[in-house]
C-alpha cells in the first residue's frame, strides 16, 4: 500500500491506495474538491459535514444517472443488433433464393 497526503477542502488527510494509483487518487480528490466548492457556492453558509453529505448525494445521483444511461445504451445496442441480425437473415434468404433461380 502507498500512503498519500491529500488536502480536501482545506484539511489534510493521509490516505492509503494501491501502488501506482497515487495520481489517480489525486485526480479524484481534485474532482471531489471542485464538486464541494460548486455545491458550497450554491448552498452557501453550511457546515463541513453537511457540505460533505450534500456532495456525496450529488455524486451518487450522477453515478445513478450514468448507470441508467449505460444500461439504456446497452439495451438500445442489443435492439440494434437484433434488428441487424434479422435484416441480415432476410438478406441471406433473399440471396439464397436468387442463387437457387440461377
Amino acid at each position: 500500500m502507498s500512503k498519500v497526503a491529500i488536502k480536501l477542502y482545506g484539511k489534510d488527510y493521509s490516505v492509503n491506495c494501491d501502488p501506482g494509483q497515487e495520481e489517480r487518487l489525486k485526480e479524484i480528490v481534485r474532482f471531489v474538491e471542485s464538486r464541494m466548492r460548486s455545491i458550497d457556492d450554491r448552498v452557501g453558509n453550511t457546515t463541513e459535514p453537511r457540505l460533505l453529505m450534500l456532495t456525496c448525494l450529488h455524486l451518487a445521483d450522477e453515478l445513478f444517472d450514468a448507470r441508467r444511461k449505460a444500461e439504456e445504451g446497452v439495451l438500445q445496442n442489443e435492439d440494434l443488433l437484433v434488428a441487424a441480425v434479422e435484416h441480415l437473415g432476410q438478406r441471406v434468404a433473399h440471396i439464397a433464393s436468387q442463387v437457387g433461380r440461377a
